[in-house]
């Protein structure tokens, strides 16, 4: 009888200690978790009229204006323009397709400079990932930001502009909409980081290791006509590039075409996964800490702790990148604005 009312002492603070431990870890993912910022995506219709006549009424006041104007003007070039024929749009009936394995994230980069999120922003990079949770795979689908698609809800309603604009038209939330609509993708969930975020988010896990083309690193050097210009000097072949590098790099225009850089963006989001996998656990922790209140999301704490459980096997996995619309499958028509589409 001793010998059992031991024993039993020993189980419970066995188990004592394990609930202990879970409680501690639980606690802990859920500070982390609280750091980010937890949005619907919606804005308010008043400010997305506001934000409406900016686009129609931009006034450019200084040369950083001036560069970011001609950047969203040109979203492809002038041989590829004289090559298209103004088509018809064509909508399709069909309905998202939902698979119960795969689960898929807006993933935009918004074009402010500052820490703090503005309506009054572009979506600059726009993405799909989609996890494959039966086969252990991850897409990552690049959506061009020239694209011309409808102003879903609004005063311009079923009028067409570029993508990017639809961000301030009606925010994260009639972003979701616009793909699910247009793609027939089955997506609900966004993650947005600005251009502040991105750099911090680099440097965080020490920088990324990018191989540059000659041009890349020409342009990079501001040897030739581009947009963006590193701090440090570039070389053909592989570089380690900092947050600010990073960032130049993935804004990188004018070398080569709007493809050209959105596959830049996905290399780095692929550099920067595989650092993440093979970090310590003091680094990722410290790395989590200057990122996480950098993220705005409509991901409960809920969807993103089942996220993580399975994020290791599918890092692991095999990962495919594209860019949407691929060449050759696109026409032009005029939108608001007067511009190309």
């Amino acid at each position: 009888m001793k010998r059992f009312i031991k024993n039993h002492k020993i189980l419970s603070f066995i188990l004592l200690v394990v609930l202990a431990a879970i409680l501690s870890v639980a606690l802990f993912i859920y500070a982390k978790l609280s750091k980010i910022s937890y949005h619907d995506g919606t804005i308010e219709e008043e400010i997305a009229l506001e934000n409406v006549e900016i686009i129609e009424n931009e006034e450019v006041q200084s040369s950083n204006q001036v560069e970011e104007v001609i950047e969203h003007s040109e979203m492809i070039s002038d041989d590829e323009l004289a090559q298209l024929d103004e088509m018809e749009v064509i909508l399709s009936d069909d309905v998202p397709v939902v698979d119960e394995d795969v689960f898929n994230i807006l993933l935009l980069g918004t074009d402010e400079r500052t820490a703090e999120f503005s309506t009054n922003a572009r979506a600059d990079s726009i993405m799909l990932l989609s996890l494959d949770k039966s086969n252990n795979t991850m897409k990552l689908v690049s959506l061009q930001r020239g694209m011309g698609v409808p102003v879903l809800e609004g005063q311009y309603k079923d009028q067409y502009d570029w993508i990017t604009h639809i961000f301030r038209y009606g925010g994260a939330d009639l972003m979701l909409k616009t793909v699910r609509d247009m793609f027939n993708v089955d997506v609900e969930y966004y993650v947005r980081v600005n251009f502040n975020t991105f750099t911090q988010l680099i440097d965080s896990v020490g920088g990324v290791d990018i191989e540059l083309t000659e041009l890349e690193a020409q342009g990079l050097n501001g040897e030739v006509k581009t947009n963006a210009r590193a701090k440090h000097m570039m070389y053909a072949g592989m570089n380690h590039l900092d947050g600010y590098d990073a960032l130049q790099y993935s804004r990188l225009r004018y070398t080569d075409s709007d493809w050209q850089r959105v596959q830049r963006q996905r290399n780095v989001i692929h550099e920067v996964m595989v650092k993440a996998k093979n970090m310590g656990i003091l680094e990722l922790n410290n790395s989590l800490d200057t990122v996480l209140p950098l993220i705005q999301t409509n991901l409960s704490k809920t969807d993103i702790v089942g996220l993580v459980s399975y994020f290791p096997a599918v890092l692991g996995g095999e990962f495919e990148q594209m860019t949407i619309p691929a060449s050759g499958t696109y026409g032009s028509m005029k939108g608001m604005g007067n511009r190309t589409l």
